[in-house]
């Protein structure tokens, strides 16, 4: 085979064709994933460089050489840490100390070698030189239990605050103080305390691994005796054959593993290890071989000297896994380990390219976006070119479940404030986001349940910001009740064991619900609360969570509601609202008809306007009842009609009652209503007489004063001709603000002659006269007066619609059959009118709650 310019080791033929050989070979791979860890394994910090050779066990004489050695080592290795401040203080005052036992050591060994060559001299009397002997030895005796004692002491403490090094600077300040402690009784202990760490605290064991490997490089029996006993643990229990104490098994092979990755325990030893559990794979040996490949596996894998070996032993463990019938559990285990040591090739992931100007977009929509930021992104929106981002924005907005949940309201905010400028925009907003809730119960994919949960959350403030009417939130929440019941495919879309449908219509009346307190949209939610019981008993037993969820609703929108504890219970309370609305429906429909017969009697003149417009107000009122048959809540909205006794029984509860007495009522029927709803204190009634006593008398006071005050060549028109207006039809212009000839009326009896009767208002002396004079039909006045006559007329014909419409629309929202969509006047450009902050649209009464006005848009023609 030719060879490899990057191959790094010798292989054999059976080797290429393994999957760690040629230009896929894992030795080309860094060992460690980041540098933190690989700096953690690595870099271990210099014990010469803190401590006096002396403490470390290493005479004086090699000190010179290893400090030598030592700054090769710091050459070489340049990322090694630079030790801290605190360590070097503790390792200086740690120094003192050691050199003061030290010294008191050495005086004691320098006294004994005095005494003996004083004794060598002195034979003159040897049972004196004995007992001199006897009591050195005693003194030295003593003070070395003295030292021991105080060594015991302190190794107690340092060993009581193993367990609490959980970081790399703790253990590594731990290992600089056990220097200073340092003799072969004490790291005897240290090794015996390291080995008994708890089998449930298995974060503490690459720490206690990297104290080991830092004492390593100058203490190595610490490290072999730690070896020697986790070994000797190893082949007890593996040899045991007993299914006891998995805990112990695992954190000694994690151990093992730990103290492989920082080249203390031999890979050799560690592929015993694996061998032995590989060669008896059964019950407790396959989690005890799992939990090795987990701690070294991937790190032995990607080792120049070790990558073959592993690749075999991964091989074998995936033949032996599915060559025997193992467990789910043991399974599972197999497949993490095997694909974290080799995890699965694939090719790279293409990152998608964007435009820069998609890129801005989702930078501010994504990451720049926050309640201080909200004006500045909107501001950048709107520099934009417009007609080339319209649909990009339009679908980063549909993404509100790629950024944060609490950011969901700000992206409505930015709708209804960009809706000022493209009112287009905002149709298309709660048109996708409806779609998508529809979307979301037609696949009832679970992959979907964060982003629909995202856009019920959406779609509700978006209710807040007042871009939708009450009516899409009653119809989507019907629809979340309803949608693929009865039907075939009904287990699908809604089976029994699923609530993420109360998940939705909770999340949605968190958001919007607290503004249906008052009103037609009060009486709206009770209804739905009903019915939400019915279903929420129809799914069998409650979820804990939902359940709680359940309780945080009620508390908040209803707390003082019923909650219904069978399914009998709710069905008997949803007959009786049935019923109750159906004899609703029935007086409503008879004050209807005596409503629309009153209007129908007010005079030839005016009647026939208002029949034209009652009946353009009818045909409309068909056309939304059209569209209404077609829908899934047809019966929900016309059940919310509420009868005319339980209007006048509740008078309070609508802010809006006082105007959805009926359909355009005439002034009797108001006031056979009002005088049923309100209720006038008689002392209250008699101050009111008085002070409008005393306002006409004042008024007409000051009216009598401003009629002497006139000026004489201001004449006013004599009351016969008011009389003779309405029959004659004529009209009277006052000289106030007509034109120069004065009173002109328009006779309207020659109008099929050429010439037009006028009647002119002349005064002689004190008198006031009329004459008539014929003017041409084609005169400018005749013309510009039957012009204004005209323009009078439509206005006035205008003005009897629009309220006409409002009287019937807010009857209509009263009952619940009001029209699905918000109204739309066509000006160019297609703008709401919500009914919330227009003079004609509606009263403002959504509810007790705050709610966003950010803008307010009435265009009157």
């Amino acid at each position: 085979m030719p060879e490899d310019g990057h191959t790094t080791r010798v292989t054999t033929g059976d080797d290429i064709s393994s999957p760690a050989s040629g230009k896929e070979s894992s030795a080309l791979e860094p060992a460690w994933d980041d540098e933190d860890t690989r700096a953690f394994y690595e870099c271990l910090p210099d014990l010469r460089a803190f401590v006096p050779a002396v403490l470390l066990g290493e005479s004086e004489t090699k000190a010179p050489e290893q400090s030598a050695k030592s700054q090769e080592q710091s050459t070489e290795s340049t990322s090694e840490p630079e030790p801290s401040p605190l360590a070097v203080q503790e390792a200086t005052e740690g120094c003192a100390d050691a050199e003061a036992l030290q010294e008191g050591k050495l005086d004691v060994k320098g006294k004994d070698k005095e005494d003996k060559d004083k004794d060598k001299e002195k034979t003159k009397d040897p049972a004196k030189e004995k007992g001199k002997e006897k009591d050195v030895e005693k003194k030295v005796d003593t003070e070395k239990e003295k030292l021991k004692g105080v060594e015991g002491t302190s190794l107690d403490a340092l060993l009581q605050r193993l367990p609490g090094c959980v970081s790399r600077d703790l253990i590594d300040h731990l290992t600089v103080e056990f220097c200073y402690l340092n003799s072969k009784s004490n790291r005897k202990r240290l090794a015996r305390a390291l080995f008994n760490v708890p089998r449930t605290s298995l974060e503490l064991l690459p720490y206690y691994s990297r104290l080991v490997a830092t004492l390593a490089t100058c203490m190595k029996d610490i490290s072999s005796m730690l070896l020697a006993m986790l070994e000797e643990e190893f082949n007890f229990l593996i040899n045991k054959k007993d299914q006891m104490n998995i805990e112990t098994k695992i954190r000694n092979i994690r151990f093992i593993g730990e103290l492989c990755k920082f080249k203390i325990a031999p890979a050799g030893f560690v592929f015993i290890c694996l061998k032995g559990c590989l060669d008896d794979f059964t019950h407790h040996n396959i989690d005890v071989a799992c939990n090795l490949l987990e701690t070294c596996g991937r790190f032995l894998y990607r080792s120049p000297e070790t990558t073959v070996r592993m690749a075999n032993m991964l091989e074998i463990l995936m033949r032996l896994k599915n060559v025997k019938n193992l467990d789910p559990r043991h399974s599972t285990l197999v497949e993490n380990a095997y694909y974290l040591c080799k995890p699965p090739e694939r090719s790279a992931r293409v990152s998608k390219v964007r435009p820069p100007l998609h890129q801005y977009i989702r930078k501010l929509l994504f990451s720049d976006l926050n309640k201080s930021s909200i004006e500045h992104v909107l501001r950048q929106l709107r520099k934009l070119p417009w007609s080339e981002c319209e649909t990009y924005i339009l679908k980063c907005f549909l993404k509100v479940h790629k950024g944060k949940y609490s950011q969901v309201d700000l992206i409505a905010s930015l709708t209804a404030c960009l809706s000022r400028y493209h009112d287009e925009f905002a149709v298309a907003v709660v048109d996708e986001v409806l779609e998508e809730i529809r979307l979301g119960l037609e696949v009832n994919d679970y992959g979907m349940q964060q982003r629909r949960i995202a856009h019920m959350r959406f779609l509700g403030d978006l209710y807040n910001f007042e871009l939708v009417d009450s009516s899409v939130i009653f119809e989507t929440l019907y629809l979340i009740l309803n949608f693929g019941h009865g039907t075939p495919e009904q287990d699908v879309l809604d089976p029994p064991e699923d609530w993420f449908r109360v998940r939705m219509i909770i999340t949605l009346l968190h958001a919007c619900g607290h503004f249906f307190n008052r009103g037609s949209s009060k009486r709206k939610l009770d209804r739905f609360l009903t019915y939400f019981q019915r279903y929420i008993l129809g799914k069998g037993p409650i979820p804990l969570d939902i359940e709680f969820d359940l309780q945080d609703l009620f508390a908040n929108l209803r707390p003082n509601m019923t909650r219904y504890l069978s399914i009998e219970e709710v069905n008997a309370a949803l007959v009786d609202l049935e019923e109750h609305e159906r004899k609703g429906s029935t007086d409503k429909t008879k004050l209807r008809r005596t409503t629309s017969a009153s209007i129908s009697v007010n005079g030839k003149g005016e009647a026939n306007g208002v029949e034209e417009n009652g009946k353009g107000h009818e045909d409309e009122g068909d056309s939304e009842s059209d569209t209404e048959s077609g829908s899934i809540f047809r019966d929900g909205r016309e059940g919310e009609e509420e009868s005319y006794e339980d209007k006048s029984e509740n008078p309070g509860e609508d802010s809006d009652s006082d105007d959805e007495g009926g359909h355009a009522a005439s002034d009797e029927d108001e006031v056979q209503v009002r005088q049923k709803v309100i209720k006038v204190d008689p002392e209250e009634e008699a101050d009111f007489d008085r002070e409008l006593k005393a306002l006409m008398q004042e008024s007409l006071e000051s009216r009598k004063l401003e009629m002497r005050s006139r000026p004489t060549m201001n004449m006013v028109i004599p009351m016969n001709m008011f009389e003779g207006s309405t029959k004659d039809h004529h009209h009277g212009r006052g000289s106030e603000g007509g034109e120069n000839s004065g009173e002109d009326t328009i006779d309207e009896e020659g109008g099929g002659k050429k010439e037009v009767r006028v009647k002119v208002l002349v005064k002689r002396g004190n008198k006031q006269q009329t004459k008539q004079m014929f003017i041409p039909k084609d005169c400018s006045l005749v013309q510009s007066t039957k012009q204004l006559e005209a323009a009078e007329l439509e206005e006035k014909q205008n003005l009897k619609k629009l309220i006409l419409e409002y009287n019937d629309r807010e009857e209509e929202e009263m009952n619940g059959v009001g029209p699905q969509t918000t109204n739309w006047v066509q000006n160019g450009v297609n703008r709401p009118m919500s009914g919330r902050g227009s003079t004609w649209e509606g009263s403002g009464g959504r509810g007790g709650g705050v709610r966003y006005h950010l803008y307010c848009c009435t265009e009157h023609s």
